[in-house]
């Protein structure tokens, strides 16, 4: 190549390998197998316990090595079932998804806690009716739904419709001016009360 056509940049040269070195080779990897003097060009691992560290073989050598090879020798039938259950996850650590409330739905739902589906296109709505939670009621609640002659897992809806009957029930102008259902009314009015204040009403 003559000099006219030589490399020279008119600035500094930044790169990582000039023109002109090139790395000298590598020695050739000789087969480890006793006796072979073949190139060495496959890796097979040395032992269970150290699978980065590597013999190198031939081609046929390899092969016969590979056959031979087993990894789960020296290992129980329960220690080798654990450690190929455990190389699903790539042996990481995990935990049951149905410990939390939330896990417990996705897990009955299957793929389709994903998504939202507001116009019931997949009949989930008697699934999410089943799912809630039955509400608890305070001694106080429990006590004014009695008063009132309700079970305790009565809509609001009905506990008002049932406080408007019981009213106009014990009212004294219903009775004609008859004090006797007054201590009543005022049982009925209070029990009212809590389940308003407790938003049952």
């Amino acid at each position: 190549m003559s000099d006219d056509f030589k490399y020279t940049p008119k600035f500094f040269d930044i790169r990582v390998k000039p023109p002109g070195q090139e790395k000298a080779k590598a020695e050739e990897q000789r087969c480890e197998w006793d006796g072979c003097v073949a190139k060495g060009n496959c890796k097979a691992p040395q032992s269970p316990d150290a699978l980065n560290e590597y013999f190198y073989f031939c081609q046929k050598h390899t092969a016969e090595y590979n056959k031979a090879w087993n990894f789960f020798h020296g290992m129980s039938e329960s220690a080798a079932r654990a450690y190929q259950q455990g190389q699903a996850y790539g042996n990481r650590p995990t935990w049951d998804m149905r410990r939390s409330a939330k896990g417990q739905d996705a897990s009955a739902k299957g793929w389709q806690h994903r998504f939202a589906d507001p116009l019931d296109l997949t009949g989930d709505a008697k699934f999410r009716e089943q799912q809630q939670p039955e509400r608890r009621l305070g001694r106080l609640q429990a006590l004014a739904m009695d008063d009132l002659g309700l079970a305790h897992d009565t809509e609001p809806k009905y506990v008002r419709t049932r406080y408007l009957k019981l009213v106009k029930t014990f009212h004294p102008d219903a009775n004609k001016g008859d004090r006797s259902t007054e201590g009543r009314l005022q049982q009925v009015i209070r029990a009212y009360q809590i389940l308003k204040t407790a938003k049952l009403a």
